[in-house]
């Protein structure tokens, strides 16, 4: 995800097959929670049942065990691969359900989170959007943010699990290089 403060590049949402200007971070988060909530994520029956089978050797009621489980197979369902270069693209959870039956396996960071958070709220967590950015954010410059990853609270505990396949079992070490950082309510 190429996330840029005052950039206007274009962006192709695949959902609609549209293109339209890229106007930051916030934007881009905006159009991510529409796709997670819509009749293409959250409310799908075809994510649903995907989430159901990801699920299903899960132990009933053990949350934290569902969340993890939905952001390993994410995780392992695809190669991750940037956006082209000029180009934000969008996908919404089902048509990531079905590029992956398809066998076209590259996701992005905001491919990755969009899944999750939508797997994850299929499930009844609540979930964020995080954006981060990993140089200091100078006196008057507008955020510039890189990296966005969904994170997933257990109903139970109220912990808060970070989902960040991109970073993988290096997660701590990219939380502890984060100088600047947005949370996005789903």
């Amino acid at each position: 995800m190429r996330l840029r403060a005052q950039s206007y590049l274009p962006s192709f949402n695949q959902a609609t097959g549209s293109v339209e200007t890229y106007r930051g971070t916030d934007h881009t988060v905006a159009k991510m929670v529409e796709l997670v909530r819509g009749d293409r994520g959250e409310r799908s029956i075809k994510v649903r049942r995907h989430t159901e089978q990801i699920i299903n050797n899960v132990r009933p009621k053990a949350y934290e065990s569902e969340i993890i489980a939905i952001c390993r197979w994410w995780g392992n369902a695809g190669r991750y691969t940037r956006d082209p270069l000029h180009v934000e693209m969008l996908r919404d959870p089902e048509r990531m359900i079905d590029d992956i039956n398809a066998g076209i396996s590259a996701l992005d960071c905001d491919d990755l989170a969009t899944a999750i958070a939508a797997g994850c709220l299929c499930v009844g967590a609540e979930v964020n959007f995080v954006t981060v950015g990993f140089q200091p954010r100078r006196m008057g410059e507008p955020k510039i943010h890189t990296h966005v990853f969904c994170r997933a609270q257990d109903p139970r505990t109220k912990l808060w699990y970070v989902l960040d396949p991109v970073a993988g079992r290096r997660t701590q070490q990219m939380l502890n290089r984060v100088k600047q950082f947005s949370i996005f309510e789903v």
